[in-house]
This record gives C-alpha cells, sequence and structure tokens, in this order.
C-alpha cells in the first residue's frame, strides 16, 4: 500500500496534467493520443522554444514577451510533470500481478528526455531574456539569444561561473526554479541511461 506522501503527489500530479495543452488537445481530439503525436509535439515544442528566444531577445513587443514567459511556465510544468509520471508513478499503477505495462522503445525515452532537456534550456533562455532587467549591470547579455542561452546552459548545468547575478526577487525565483529543475531533469536523464544499460553476464557464481 502506497504511503500517505505517494498517494499526495500522485494527487498533485495528476491535477496538474490539465494545464497541460497535449492533455487538453488529447481530449479535444482523443484521436492524436498515439507514440506518434507526442512525438510531433515534443519535437514542435522543441522548434517552438528556438521561435520563443529570437522573439523574446530581438524584438520589443510586451505582449509577445508575456505570451512567451507564460508559455514557457507552462511547457517547462508539462514537461516536469510528464517526467516525474512516468518515472515515479505510471509504472505502478498496474498490479504487480500483470505484465501489460510496456514502453514503446527504450531508446524513445531516451532521446525525448533529451530533448525535453534541450528544450527546458532554450525556454529558460527565453525567460531570462525577457527579465533581464532582474540581473543587474551586465544584463545586456541576456539581450542576444546566444547570450540568454549561454546564462541558460551555465545555470542549468550548476556551473555559476558568476558573471551574471539576481539582484532582485523576480530573478531569484526564476533561478531558483531553473536550478531546480534542472537537478531533476539531470536525474531523471542519468536514471534512464543507467536503467536501459544491459547488465553484463558476471562469471562469479555468488553473484548470479
Amino acid at each position: 500500500m502506497d504511503s500517505f506522501v505517494v498517494q499526495f503527489w500522485d494527487k498533485i500530479l495528476a491535477s496538474l496534467r490539465w494545464l497541460s495543452p497535449l492533455e487538453l488537445i488529447c481530449i479535444v481530439f482523443p484521436k492524436l493520443r498515439t507514440h506518434g503525436w507526442i512525438d510531433v509535439w515534443v519535437f514542435l515544442n522543441l522548434i517552438f522554444s528556438i521561435v520563443a528566444l529570437f522573439l523574446a531577445s530581438y524584438t520589443h513587443l510586451h505582449i509577445l514577451h508575456i505570451s512567451c514567459v507564460v508559455y514557457a511556465a507552462i511547457r517547462v510544468l508539462e514537461i516536469v510533470v510528464y517526467q516525474a509520471k512516468i518515472v515515479l508513478f505510471d509504472p505502478y499503477r498496474l498490479p504487480r500481478s500483470t505484465s501489460d505495462y510496456a514502453v514503446r522503445s527504450y531508446r524513445r525515452i531516451v532521446v525525448l528526455a533529451l530533448h525535453n532537456y534541450l528544450e527546458t534550456i532554450l525556454w529558460f533562455a527565453g525567460i531570462y531574456s525577457v527579465f533581464r532587467i532582474s540581473f543587474g549591470e551586465r544584463a545586456q547579455i541576456l539581450s542576444s539569444a546566444v547570450g540568454a542561452l549561454y546564462y541558460s546552459i551555465v545555470t542549468m548545468a550548476t556551473l555559476g561561473y558568476g558573471e551574471i547575478t539576481p539582484t532582485n526577487d523576480w530573478g531569484r525565483i526564476i533561478v531558483i526554479a531553473h536550478l531546480v529543475i534542472a537537478v531533476f531533469m539531470s536525474l531523471i536523464i542519468l536514471a534512464r541511461f543507467i536503467g536501459f544499460l544491459p547488465t553484463p553476464r558476471t562469471l562469479d557464481e555468488t553473484e548470479r
């Protein structure tokens, strides 16, 4: 029987899925609930995140910046909820006596996770570009797509060079959210790589 904390987070994640654009699309168009459509969705959002980064960096339309930030927040939340569900909850929903749970492909899961990781970097790069005023005197670095992408990668990798630092609470909140998601995504991808590596045969009789 699951513990209270497991049931609590399972319900939270189940509720958050209603904020997912993919979930809403699949409700309206049930036939799109396929592996192929999910692949297309991930790929299209990766392209969109690149476009949004350039729009955030090189346009000055306030409404466009707000739209990019709002969709970036929704999409990153969708990625985190999706990864948490398929790793921590979905495989355990079926009774242990059944063996119906299966993945489409191990390589597909790893590739999709890497897409999600790269997409998260790009979305946060766009957010940093929009909120560059919250990062002090050297914030002009974030005014270019390359500079914003550089800072997002440095933060995602938790390197912390110290070239750019937040100067107000908005900036600090963005960096905190990014760091928490960065650690989570890194652990997820590492776990997937390790989990899908074949176990070599041992010659030690005690280990067989």
